[in-house]
């Protein structure tokens, strides 16, 4: 069920940010927009702005999407496909958080988030 979840939230960000499936091409500019974005969104939760954060963790899902599309799409690297997943889990947690008001749960995921995208890049950045 959750992963259903995630996959609905997924495509309801890709179609809400005009990011078509087709595109699942991993770029620089792709993973500095993920980046960007985590800041952002960091920073939002922190100061409690429901409507920039909200915005902003359904973003990530698609841009994520796009990342766990590529590496699907790749098809030799299954851990990358996972952290991709795993990354959208707490995406769509912080988004559940944020449409609480519980924004301290909501800091919690950003930061698992966040570790969840430097664990990938430990593994994968310099294979890309």
């Amino acid at each position: 069920m959750r992963r259903r979840t995630i996959a609905i939230l997924a495509l309801a960000g890709l179609a809400a940010t005009g990011v078509r499936s087709a595109d699942a091409e991993l770029t620089p500019e792709l993973m500095q927009t993920i980046e960007d974005t985590t800041k952002s969104l960091d920073s939002d939760v922190a100061s409690r702005d429901a409507k920039a954060a909200s915005g902003e963790a359904r973003e990530l899902l698609a841009l994520l999407a796009q990342v766990e599309q590529h590496y699907a799409k790749k098809g030799d690297a299954p851990d990358a496909v996972g952290f991709s997943q795993k990354t959208q889990g707490y995406a769509a947690e912080v988004l559940k958080h944020i449409e609480s008001a519980n924004f301290d749960a909501a800091s919690d995921a950003v930061g698992q988030l966040a570790r969840s995208c430097k664990s990938c890049h430990q593994v994968y950045k310099k294979k890309t």
